[in-house]
């Protein structure tokens, strides 16, 4: 692959050629989105030259389509339907024709092939010159973004200037809405991380009437509707201007050197299901496409830039020593930015907006792996996310009584609309852990932020409903000198399922009794408002109380003391350890080519899981306990999950085991431009993105909070001379700047306050 770091920057990331493998690999790399939608980083003209596309997909945060899951054998609480993202009409297709011939990379001569994604300024653009079969040459500039101040627009500049006279230009639009089915929703795979979607998903009708081409979208089964718009712009007035179907076309005489532009903008809509609202938010759609356009290309761009210069100034990185990892780093933190819902009511998919691996769906990756970096980052962004949680809390009661517990909330393993979407349970359903996941996230964000206003609201809803779960799915176990236990549950490990009290599992369950315990406490001791009446609304019994601090007291947590290690679960240690080792290379990652119940027999994880939970609550565990357990859980781990090495090397960061840190933190950093998992073409990694931030901060910086204190214990590798990033506390901005010699912390915004430097308190005014 020959995507190159920028000689002259550090935020552009560069691809020069025309290798097909080279330009369908990068089309996830190049994707741009703003949580709202998005659309893969194909080429303009793709959809003739399919063998330059993988996925020409456009998508739209939640906008998908169901269909019954078909079960060989069926039984009782299965999930019912899948749920798919499905590709929405693409509005940057778009073809130019010299002398009648049109331009593709396999037609006439193209030289100087360029695309440059700006990290900085949240731009693509591409050049490069065509020669027809006739000599004739042109050179072409084709801009594109995707806009944070008008969340629904796609904006493109397409620059065309002419090395001749006389030949015949003309450049054709046009709303693909896929009526000619292309790879974008053509996609088979037996990999189960991808569902293969065939023949379009919705059905598409022009709106007549409106002042710009609109065309009305609605899914097949979800009877969700969207419109999408288009208004375009020409350069030349003399151009002969044409429209047929959903095309317009302007054809001018071509003159040497005198450059012609199109300035188009596409609008995705916000998601809408009653049909009957169609024409009103058409003639917003066309409104908001009059407004964008009377500002222009130009005016858009620099908001655009503006917009990227606020995030970057809050949350960008900075590592002295080493400029490849510098760029590979801020690619990682630009598409987490990407990735995020911004409206409260839809979150993060595992692949953000960049591909349709995962079906769109959300998982715990998002309050574990990505909500971090907007915690401490963007915060309003973060509390938008936990929002959605509660606008499914719903759905996750109704999917607690299906698993007979009569009282609490279970929230789906991966969902869009709150439903469980997870056809294979023993990886799925019975990851029950997401309720503590949940829960800590809630936790953690009312702690960071002090907003006591979610946190008396709908943080103490969800907590209260998730550790009322817990209660009903757990038993006082007399064989265990009456230890609260959880038995028939897969933890974050997936090659280790259905299994009894598994350790990160319980210990998150445990939490989540003491964070609703607390909860429930401050409320009924500050008597406020808010969370009496959530108390008395969900039917609070004080009685609750006292059995959720019985669960956290004795919640059983499985420890071997003859080998002085952590158990993963009751049956760990039983079971004979895979020989990683001599397993051929080809075999991995091993959910693809072996039988669930072979991995299951073994002792072989497929990620962090016991070492996920040290990390998480590092100061509940000795340094001697956590290196044990360490070195024993990595010698046993395949990392076949792309939320593995983040953790690991997190953790050698706490164990002063800087070698081993470095070399995890390059492949997380490097994941989606090395494709290290092979599968990047699907979408990016965006968990794992999360976990690069998370190795930053909490692994080289040593980022703890340790009850309403910030602790840090920072180390850096050999390889780096000096790491600078911000982090955002209770309304206060710090910055921090650490070498090998020394730390420095600055309060560059907000009223002081004191941290913790290893042991050492310091006073930051």
């Amino acid at each position: 692959m020959n995507t190159l770091i920028s000689n002259d920057s550090k935020w552009i990331l560069t691809e020069e050629g025309t290798d097909p493998e080279t330009i369908r690999q990068n089309e996830t790399l190049f994707a741009l989105s703003n949580g709202h939608f998005g659309t893969r980083g194909s080429l303009e003209e793709v959809g003739r030259t399919k063998n330059y596309s993988h996925s020409e997909a456009t998508l739209v945060n939640a906008y998908y389509d169901s269909e019954p899951i078909q079960y060989g054998e069926w039984a009782y609480g299965y999930a019912k339907e899948h749920q798919t993202v499905i590709p929405v009409p693409n509005g940057k297709k778009l073809t130019i024709k010299l002398d009648n011939e049109r331009f593709d990379l396999e037609a006439g001569k193209t030289t100087n092939h360029k695309r440059q994604l700006d990290l900085k300024k949240g731009i693509l653009t591409r050049t490069f010159t065509w020669e027809n079969t006739k000599g004739h040459r042109i050179d072409v500039k084709i801009e594109r973004f995707v806009s944070y101040d008008y969340p629904e627009i796609l904006a493109q500049k397409v620059a065309v200037t002419p090395h001749d006279d006389d030949c015949a230009l003309e450049i054709v639009t046009g709303l693909d809405d896929l009526k000619d089915l292309g790879q974008a929703s053509e996609i088979e795979s037996n990999d189960p991380r991808v569902k293969t979607q065939k023949g379009r998903r919705f059905r598409s009708e022009k709106i007549k009437n409106t002042q710009n081409k609109m065309l009305h979208i609605e899914t097949n089964n979800t009877n969700l509707n969207l419109i999408v718009g288009e208004k375009n712009q020409f350069s030349s007035p003399s151009a002969d201007y044409s429209t047929k179907g959903n095309e317009e076309s302007w054809e001018v005489k071509a003159i040497k050197g005198e450059t012609v532009v199109l300035e188009r903008l596409v609008a995705y809509s916000n998601i809408f299901d009653d049909n009957s609202e169609r024409d009103g938010i058409a003639q917003r759609t066309s409104t908001l496409l009059n407004e964008a356009s009377a500002i222009g290309f130009q005016e858009l761009k620099e908001k655009q830039i503006k917009h990227m210069e606020e995030f970057w100034d809050m949350s960008d990185i900075e590592i002295e020593g080493d400029d490849e990892l510098q760029v590979g780093l801020r690619f990682n933190l630009f598409h987490l930015y990407q990735a995020a819902g911004r409206d409260g009511n839809r979150n993060m998919s595992a692949k953000g907006l960049t591909g349709e691996g995962y079906e769109g769906h959300y998982f715990w990756d998002t309050e574990m792996y990505m909500l971090p970096f907007f915690l401490y980052t963007q915060p309003k962004i973060a509390k938008r996310l936990l929002n959605y949680r509660y606008t499914i809390l719903e759905e996750a009661r109704n999917r607690a009584r299906e698993m007979a517990v009569d009282a609490g909330a279970l929230f789906a393993w991966r969902t869009i609309n709150g439903k469980e979407a997870s056809p294979y349970y023993p990886a799925g359903t019975a990851q029950i852990h997401i309720n503590g996941d949940i829960a800590h996230a809630i936790h953690t964000y009312v702690k960071a932020t002090g907003d006591k206003r979610f946190g008396m609201k709908e943080g103490l809803e969800i907590l209260l409903e998730t550790a009322r779960f817990y209660a009903a799915w757990g038993h006082y176990d007399e064989k265990r000198n009456g230890a609260f236990v959880l038995n028939d549950v897969t933890g974050p490990d997936e090659y280790t399922a259905i299994v009894n009290n598994n350790y990160y599992t319980n210990l998150m369950a445990k939490h989540n009794f003491k964070y609703a315990a607390d909860m429930v406490e401050a409320v009924l001791e500050s008597e406020d408002e808010l969370g009496q009446e959530v108390l008395s609304r969900i039917n609070f019994k004080k009685k609750e109380l006292n059995n959720w601090k019985k669960a956290y007291e004795n919640m059983f947590l499985p420890y071997d003391e003859e080998q002085q290690l952590t158990m993963q679960d009751d049956s760990f240690f039983h079971k004979e350890v895979w020989d990683i080792e001599n397993t051929p290379k080809e075999n991995f990652p091993l959910l693809l080519n072996y039988h669930p119940l072979t991995i299951y027999r073994y002792q072989v994880n497929k990620q962090a899981d016991t070492v996920l939970a040290q990390f998480l609550f590092s100061d509940e565990f000795s340094q001697e306990q956590k290196a044990r357990d360490y070195e024993y859980y990595e010698s046993v781990t395949t990392h076949d999950s792309s939320l593995s090495r983040s953790i690991f090397g997190i953790m050698a960061s706490d164990l002063n085991q800087m070698e081993k840190a470095y070399n995890y933190f390059m492949d997380t950093a490097l994941m989606d431009i090395s494709d290290l998992q092979s599968n990047t073409k699907d979408g990016v990694h965006a968990a794992n993105m999360g976990g690069t931030w998370m190795s930053m901060i909490y692994g080289f910086g040593g980022l703890r909070l340790v009850g309403d204190t910030l602790h840090f214990k920072p180390r850096l590798p050999e390889e780096w001379k000096r790491i600078t990033f911000k982090v955002q506390f209770r309304h206060r901005v710090i910055k921090v700047s650490i070498s090998k010699e020394e730390a420095d912390y600055q309060l560059i915004k907000g009223e002081p306050l004191v941290i913790k430097h290893f042991d050492e308190e310091r006073y930051l005014k």
